[in-house]
């Protein structure tokens, strides 16, 4: 499990629900979770902020 996924199931949010907390499109953060894509800065520092995420645990 990685780090996008891990956050979303602890705070019971749906693919689509983080992807707009995110200010993503989900098919974009279906891509993050996957590891198909790396994370932006923009949506690492999104994680940070919403979530409380050090950044250096998403970088």
């Amino acid at each position: 499990m990685n780090l996008l996924q891990l956050i979303r199931e602890s705070n019971m949010l749906t693919k689509t629900q983080m992807a707009h907390r995110l200010q993503i499109s989900k098919s974009y953060y279906s891509m993050l979770e996957k590891g198909e894509r790396r994370i932006s800065l923009m949506v690492g520092k999104r994680l940070h902020e919403e979530f409380k995420v050090p950044l250096e645990d998403i970088f």
